[in-house]
């Protein structure tokens, strides 16, 4: 099943959405730690696989530290 994320900004409005392919879910991690990274005004990417909400990362937070611990 492919991952949605979505990364929503500092100043509100719709998020930026993306369908990522099915993958490992550490992989899918990194991605939104990615695309967060990607975007000056990011606040935080959410990982949902289905309508299950999986992962949630800050800006600013060690993805790598992230991963690790959600494997």
């Amino acid at each position: 099943m492919p991952f949605f994320c979505y990364v929503h900004r500092t100043g509100g409005g719709v998020p930026h959405f993306e369908v990522l392919p099915d993958m490992p879910r550490a992989a899918a991690i990194q991605r939104a730690a990615d695309l967060l990274a990607q975007r000056p005004d990011g606040e935080r990417a959410e990982l949902w696989e289905g309508e299950e909400l999986v992962f949630t990362l800050a800006q600013g937070q060690d993805a790598d530290l992230q991963v690790a611990q959600a494997s």
